[in-house]
């Protein structure tokens, strides 16, 4: 079975995952731009657009992705302005972008580092390193689901069986995908348990629901 594309990046603006898309299928690694299309805005607010594009890529060409992209916006950022928001950062809000790289981006990530280093402060790459796999250990932890989600999961099933049976399913199947490509479930062990029994219930009262109906439609 060929391998799926999986999310890279997200982007509000369709320039940034265009150039960043380029500059992948420069080093030939293979992209789907995902956009979501022109939502109409009632307020007008914004143009009449609300967008989200997507970067996809196979898992397996996550880390030269995140190679490429580190070592072309390292550039980048000695092109920015001195006027951009990060050169008021203070040197600890600085270090917080290094350890949660994921929350900032390519530019950001790179430029954080750069300044750091204009103020005296040289992160070592071991040191980099470290940080990476201390976040990918911490993204790398199933989320324990709220236990009103929980409950609502069995009275939908009991009330609503279509809607308990999305519930039941996102609580048992549903994944992310790290920044590594890696692909892990969403939800810890007895959340998913939880989710394949509200699954279950709903799934027989919608059977039984259908049998109701077609008996009293036969009568």
């Amino acid at each position: 079975m060929e391998e799926p594309f999986l999310t890279f990046q997200k982007f509000n603006d369709p320039e940034v995952a265009v150039e960043m898309a380029a500059k992948l299928k420069e080093h030939r690694i293979e992209v789907v731009l995902d956009d979501s299309g022109k939502l109409f805005d009632p307020s007008f607010a914004n143009n009449f657009l609300e967008r989200e594009i997507r970067i996809k890529l196979r898992a397996a060409d996550f880390e030269e992705a995140d190679r490429v992209l580190k070592l072309f916006y390292r550039k980048q950022a000695d092109r920015v302005e001195e006027d951009y928001y990060l050169y008021q950062f203070t040197d600890s809000e600085l270090m917080d972008i290094i350890r949660n790289p994921d929350e900032w981006g390519y530019l950001d990530y790179a430029l954080a580092q750069k300044i750091l280093q204009e103020h005296g402060i040289s992160i070592p790459s071991g040191e980099l390193k470290r940080f990476q796999d201390e976040k990918m250990r911490l993204l790398s932890r199933p989320e324990a689901s709220d236990k009103s989600w929980t409950w609502l999961g069995y009275l939908m099933a009991l009330l609503a069986a279509p809607l308990g049976m999305i519930i039941g399913f996102s609580m048992a199947f549903m994944q992310r995908t790290l920044p590594d490509g890696q692909r892990l479930f969403a939800y810890n062990e007895q959340d998913r348990r939880e989710g394949k029994r509200i699954l279950t219930l709903a799934s027989v009262c919608l059977a039984c629901w259908i049998l109701a109906w077609l008996w009293f439609w036969k009568r």
